[in-house]
């Protein structure tokens, strides 16, 4: 009789043993699936808690015990102080610098896969992301040299930028995501890169998407169904005259980004916006006229066009971006039409050249060093209606400022 009871505690006890280590969920087609859960206590891994059911594998230390690991599985449910969660995301920066880690095994539980996940990760040579997962964080697999295969699923719809720089054993492939609609840009060995034919129905093209693709065939990008222009792609250095198309109505983010020979480029009269370093480094670029109808020229638009000499700022402009002409070392004269409000920092930061600028009494901020460095220049400032805000050495070093006031 002892040796009955015995034996029904010791079964008892092995199914409560069982049952704290499995879970059986129901799949897709209905069917049971068994799910191993695994303590934290018991695993080198390290989590945070996102939600009440949810948690994503982190890098909480400073220096993770997993670094020296070169195979690593990442559990699916996970057990911390008695409660079960499920694992949906790899958190940023959580295996970065894991240089011997040479296979992973990703749950189909995991949705995300963070900023900087594998990040410099150079033995990495295969991985298998989940069907389930929707975003692929910036630099997730920067530098990741290593990698000869990946297959990205068809439900992911965000890729960040630089997402795949540097994985340049992979097999050359044109990414398009977001249903179809967005080019993400090459990724693999970008020697190989020379012709790239972007499919219809794309619509939008990704931050740095064809970076250093240097001997692609020259190709001037304009995307958003014909009204935005992207830039030139390939070899920039024979980019030395450019008309964009009528329709576009703005111009990208670095679109003309280092385009060192370029000294002539038309701007259609239907352009609203120059974005943020639109024709950063252009120092072949003289003269440029800016249509009405543009509203902002962004941070850093123009910066460095040191032989820019002359510039008509329309007066449907109301915002001039940070360090928008920083160093235009050859500007003469600018105006500053009625109608601006705001002057970012260093906006005309050692512009050395410039010898008179009146600024309006609509502009109602001027900011940090605007026009410091400006040397040559008399200002003269419309403050009659008593509201504009000025930052720190917004006119440090320049020749001469008058303030008109009521």
């Amino acid at each position: 009789m002892a040796k009955k009871l015995l034996a029904s505690v010791m079964a008892f006890a092995l199914c409560l043993f069982v049952s704290a280590a499995d879970m059986v969920v129901k799949g897709k087609n209905g069917e049971d699936r068994k799910i191993n859960v695994v303590d934290q206590s018991k695993t080198f891994l390290e989590f945070k808690v996102l939600s009440d059911s949810t948690v994503e594998v982190t890098n909480k230390s400073s220096y993770p015990s997993y670094r020296g690991h070169k195979s690593i599985t990442i559990p699916e449910k996970v057990r911390i102080e008695g409660k079960v969660y499920t694992v949906t995301n790899i958190g940023e920066e959580a295996f970065k610098y894991c240089s011997r880690l040479t296979s992973i095994n990703i749950p189909k539980s995991v949705t995300s896969i963070g900023k900087c996940a594998f990040y410099g990760c150079s033995y990495l040579t295969s991985i298998k992301i989940p069907e389930g997962v929707t975003s692929i964080g910036y630099s997730a697999f920067y530098g990741c040299r290593g990698l000869t295969s990946i297959k990205i699923p068809e439900g992911v719809t965000s890729i960040g930028v630089d997402a795949f720089y540097g994985c340049s054993r992979l097999e050359p492939e044109l990414l398009v995501y977001d249903k179809g609609t967005k080019c993400y840009g090459w990724i693999g060995d970008k020697k190989k890169c020379t012709k790239v034919v972007i499919p219809e129905g794309v619509t939008s093209i990704g931050v740095d998407a064809f970076d250093g693709c240097d001997i692609l065939e020259p190709e001037l990008l304009v995307y958003d169904k014909g009204t935005k222009c992207y830039g030139w792609i390939g070899d920039k250095k024979k980019c030395t005259e450019v008309v964009i198309p009528e329709g576009v109505t703005s111009i990208g983010f670095a679109a003309f980004d280092r385009c060192g020979s370029l000294n002539s480029i038309n701007i259609p009269e239907s352009v609203t916006n120059i974005g943020d370093l639109a024709f950063y480094g252009c120092s072949s670029l003289t003269s440029i006229k800016i249509p009405e109808g543009v509203t902002s020229i962004g941070d850093r638009a123009f910066y460095g066009c040191d032989n820019l000499t002359s510039i008509k700022i329309p007066k449907s402009v109301t915002s001039i971006g940070k360090s928008a002409f920083w160093w235009c070392s050859s500007l003469t004269s600018i105006n500053i039409p009625e109608g601006l409000t705001n002057i970012g920092d260093l906006a005309f930061y050692v512009c050395s050249r410039l010898t008179n600028i009146k600024i309006p009494k609509s502009v109602t901020s001027i900011g940090y060093a605007a026009f410091d460095g400006c040397s040559n220049l008399d200002i003269v400032i419309d403050n009659s209606e008593k509201n504009v805000k000025v930052g720190a050495d917004a006119f440090k070093n320049c020749k001469s400022v008058k303030w008109l006031k009521d």
